[in-house]
């Protein structure tokens, strides 16, 4: 199950490095704007020094202090309880890590994040693969919790499985555990 968890938070956190790497230099070199579906999608070049919708722009330090703690949290979470979640909720975390982790190495080596994809439909903020991890897997995550078996359980026991398991007890005779004769 680890080396799963990897190997899906690997292709995932690639993939983001490597639709930016691709993507945002093409559409620089094209003056910054690319059709990609005519009247539904777009590639547009962003920097990004905040989060969605401009919230707390120019908080590029702030931003990968509490991605670099989200990420590490979320990673010994995801680390410690793997064998105890559901498989749904499992995925949905590594999503949401693998995004942060994509736009945390944005903000950590270049000092903003990098978007790029725009919808032409609707006035929505331009946004990348990873910003998509999250929000897939934050909606993952919440119709797991609300809506699966297991993942009702998974939440109703949360607090449960972070308990150890009980000490047992040195070995005593019969007669120190009064059942014996």
């Amino acid at each position: 199950m680890l080396i799963s968890s990897m190997l899906i938070f690997a292709v995932l956190f690639a993939a983001d490095l490597i639709t930016k790497a691709t993507i945002c230099p093409a559409v620089i070199e094209a003056g910054g704007l690319i059709p990609f579906i005519p009247g539904l999608i777009r590639f547009e070049y962003a920097k990004n020094t905040g989060m969605a919708w401009g919230m707390l722009s120019n908080s590029t330090l702030i931003l990968t202090l509490i991605s670099l703690v989200t990420c590490i949290a979320l990673g010994f979470f995801i680390f410690k309880m793997q064998k105890k979640m559901p498989t749904s909720i499992r995925l949905a975390l590594l999503l949401i890590l693998a995004g942060a982790a994509g736009n945390l190495f944005d903000r950590a080596f270049l000092g903003f994040v990098r978007d790029f994809i725009a919808f032409d439909f609707i006035s929505f903020p331009i946004f990348n693969f990873a910003d998509s991890c999250v929000t897939v897997g934050g909606i993952l995550l919440v119709v797991s919790l609300i809506f699966t078996k297991g993942g009702r359980e998974f939440y109703k026991n949360f607090e449960k499985l972070f308990e150890g398991k009980p000490k047992e007890k040195a070995d005593k005779s019969p007669a120190e555990d009064g059942k014996g004769e």
